[in-house]
């Protein structure tokens, strides 16, 4: 008697099982999966948005400043003056050993008087036919020469004398008394601190748009050692040659009314100076964005620009749009062109964005 194989039926019931659990699993699955609209976070460009002052550091300068040096040689006899001292237009500043130059003062004047009593025998001679036109003009060659060279004596001599050519404060001194000192050779430094001046850089577009308006227009000053008080400026100069460095410009403002504050500014304090951009270059004012908001894309042909993502809420989808960028602050960077206020940017997350896709307004949520 044939006994039946057994083993068969857990295969079967294992097999029923597994096509039933399959049946049921694929009937809870959903045919399709919606798409997930992704949420952004917006930035609203509106009037406040545009720049209109921009801050600038900056040190002041005194109006005149000049290294002074004997035009002569010698040994300094006479120091009047010590660093910190204000002096006057004219006063003695310092004084070189005289006598080699006051001796060349009287040898010259010697010389001279010797060829100027020469020269007026000569001449009469000559009225009276006892001379010839030659010897004449041999003297008057020779009156002139020493004439010339007391000329030259003299003025050796007043070099020897160092004077202040303006009214100012010394600030430095090079030299020690009774030391010998060359030609040219650095003795102090003067500045005139009666008249300030603040010195900044400025960035070469704005340079670029520098206007004759900007004559007349006064820029606000504030002292880091005198907070309490601002001060106008007018424009003074600006170099056309840039900072090899920075690749920005000098610029020079003089201050205004500082007799009348009553404190003492000297130079190398530091400054800022407030400039409004449009009264300088005679431009209308710019757009700023978080600097989150802009991206550089890569273009198919190797070639890149910076774009910001534009919403349109209308369709509720962004689109990618070039931007011109200007300067950039510490959270913020300038569009020059590309967008206008009204208009809507994604302000963070623009990495993970395509052209036209979907998306809705982020909301914060109450407690987060």
């Amino acid at each position: 008697m044939v006994r039946p194989f057994l083993g068969f039926k857990p295969i079967v019931l294992a097999l029923t099982s597994a096509l039933l659990l399959t049946a049921c699993g694929s009937e809870d699955t959903p045919q399709q999966t919606e798409a997930v609209i992704r949420p952004v976070k917006l930035f609203t460009v509106d009037a406040t948005d545009l720049v209109s002052i921009r801050h600038f550091p900056a040190e002041l300068k005194a109006s005149d400043e000049a290294d002074l040096a004997f035009r002569v040689g010698g040994q300094v006899t006479k120091l009047d003056v010590k660093e910190g001292q204000r002096v006057k237009r004219g006063q003695v500043l310092a004084s070189l050993d005289p006598t080699d130059y006051q001796l060349q003062v009287e040898l010259s004047e010697a010389n001279y008087k010797l060829a100027k009593a020469q020269f007026d025998r000569i001449k009469t001679m000559l009225s009276r036919k006892a001379t010839t036109q030659a010897q004449f003009d041999e003297a008057k060659a020779t009156l002139d020469q020493t004439a010339n060279a007391l000329e030259s004596a003299k003025n050796q001599l007043n070099y020897s004398v160092l004077r202040a050519p303006y009214d100012g404060v010394i600030a430095s001194l090079s030299i020690e008394n009774y030391e010998y000192v060359g030609a040219t050779q650095t003795i102090l430094h003067i500045q005139n601190i009666e008249q300030m001046d603040v010195e900044f850089q400025i960035p070469e577009r704005l340079v670029a748009n520098i206007q004759k308006v900007a004559l007349q227009y006064h820029p606000t000053v504030s002292i880091d050692a005198v907070p309490s008080q601002t001060f106008e400026g007018v424009y003074k100069e600006h170099r056309t040659t840039p900072d090899s460095t920075t690749k920005s410009y000098d610029a020079t403002i003089s201050l205004l009314n500082t007799d009348k504050a009553n404190i003492n500014l000297l130079p190398g304090m530091t400054a800022t100076v407030d400039l409004d951009i449009s009264k300088i270059s005679g431009q209308p004012t710019h757009i700023t964005v978080p600097i989150e908001a802009v991206m550089r894309h890569q273009g198919t042909e190797g070639s890149s620009q910076s774009i910001v993502w534009v919403y349109n809420d209308q369709q509720g989808t962004v689109t990618p749009r070039p931007v011109t960028l200007g300067d950039m602050t510490q959270d913020s960077i300038e569009i020059l062109s590309g967008i206008n206020p009204g208009e809507q940017v994604v302000a963070a997350g623009v990495h993970g964005l395509t052209a036209n896709q979907k998306v809705r307004p982020w909301k914060r949520e109450r407690g987060i």
